[in-house]
């Protein structure tokens, strides 16, 4: 690795294409020359000028089973493994719910839009996407940071250029951001999120953004949504059907020491880096500037085993009936949908009470020895129906 890193900088226009887990041997099964030729800035068959610009939008497509079925193995199953998420969905009419996702709408030749409160750090993304394409088919692209969707470009400096091979798996880095764009996930912007909705496409969306992600010690599980309506408006124009999605279990399985305010504050000069590497990057919110949101973590420690993970689909409301250029009717949605999110963390949060193994890590895993599967839960009666009326 130390001699392709030192080839990089030497060789003009070099490209670097490391293969995880190998010694000198790269080209075994594991690698196809001529796909990496292809995919590569050399465009031996000038494939690349005759074809359009690549649109992540329109041009991609989900990996093949065998991909899929690798990444969940090695990045999902552990997760699942250590959290236990139970999953429910809820029924339109009644508001009750039920366990599993059988209740999630089913909707064709239209969009689905997801509105979800964003956990602390994010990690739970990969549970939410394998859940929903697992037991119903459905393909969801995600609305990423930009600096994730840039590999982190914005955070830090470097001149080497980098190509992976098509469907590759960082096993260097389990927590990366190398499946993000392979899975679907698309940069967040008006123009994205709209073309998503315009294609019929499921898109899931936080509105909490960095907010919630990198939260502090005193906002766990509350929402920091902004205060305009256009996902409510583009979602109505294209007459999609918005399903709330309330998650808990990130903030119960770290110990937040330092909150991001409180990180840059931080003496001999780490603090002002931090400020200077969070107002250099790219902001999610296009009419924001980058000095406006805090791209800083809290110092957080890992408890040994994490807390369990409960995620509740809401009431989901179909906004045919919605004008998008009613204003105040838009507001009225967006406040309702809100309000479903809020109330299903509020409603996971006093459930979980009742379950012995939501915060027993110790517990949960000698069950899973024992039994060889996930712990049961709280009865299914004690999360509280949605008494919502979305409209």
């Amino acid at each position: 690795k130390e001699e392709s890193d030192r080839l990089t900088k030497l060789l003009p226009d070099c490209v670097k294409m490391d293969i995880s887990g190998s010694g000198h041997f790269v080209l075994d099964n594991r690698v196809n020359l001529t796909e990496a030729l292809l995919d590569s800035h050399i465009d031996p068959l000038d494939l690349q000028k005759k074809s359009p610009p690549y649109d992540p939008v329109t041009d991609w497509n989900l990996p093949p089973k065998e991909v899929i079925d690798e990444v969940i193995q090695k990045r999902v199953n552990p997760l699942r493994e250590n959290t236990s998420p139970v999953f429910f969905s809820t029924d339109p009419v009644t508001g009750k719910r039920r366990r599993g996702l059988s209740l999630f709408p089913s909707v064709e030749g239209k969009p689905l839009l997801i509105v979800a409160n964003h956990q602390l750090f994010g990690l739970d993304l990969g549970m939410i996407i394998a859940q929903l394409l697992e037991e119903r088919g459905i393909v969801t692209r995600g609305l990423s940071h930009p600096v994730v969707s840039d590999g982190f470009s914005g955070m830090g400096s470097g001149s080497q250029r980098v190509q992976r091979r098509r469907y590759e798996i960082n096993e260097d880095n389990p927590f990366g951001n190398d499946l993000f764009p392979m899975f679907g996930a698309v940069k967040v912007s008006p123009r994205n999120f709209y073309r998503l909705l315009q294609t019929n496409q499921t898109a899931l969306l936080f509105p909490g953004g960095v907010k919630e992600a990198l939260h502090g010690k005193d906002g766990a599980y509350k929402l920091f949504w902004p205060e305009k309506t256009d996902f409510v408006r583009v979602a109505a124009k294209f007459n999609a059907t918005i399903v709330p999605l309330s998650a808990i279990g990130s903030a119960d399985s770290a110990e937040i020491l330092l909150d991001p305010s409180e990180m840059v504050e931080l003496p001999f000069g780490i603090g002002d880096n931090l400020k200077n590497a969070s107002a250099s990057t790219t902001s999610a919110r296009f009419d924001a500037d980058n000095s406006d949101e805090l791209f800083v973590p809290p110092l957080a420690v890992p408890k040994p085993i994490p807390a369990r993970h409960y995620f509740l689909f809401g009431k989901a409301f179909d906004a045919t009936s919605v004008d998008p250029k009613d204003k105040k009717t838009c507001q009225r949605v967006y406040e309702n949908i809100r309000q479903e999110v809020q109330d299903g963390i509020d409603a996971l949060l006093e459930a979980r009470k009742l379950d012995p193994y939501a915060l027993n890590g110790l517990r949960r895993n000698a069950y899973r020895r024992i039994f060889g599967k996930d712990p049961p839960t709280f009865p299914l009666e004690s999360v509280k129906p949605s008494n919502n009326r979305i409209q």
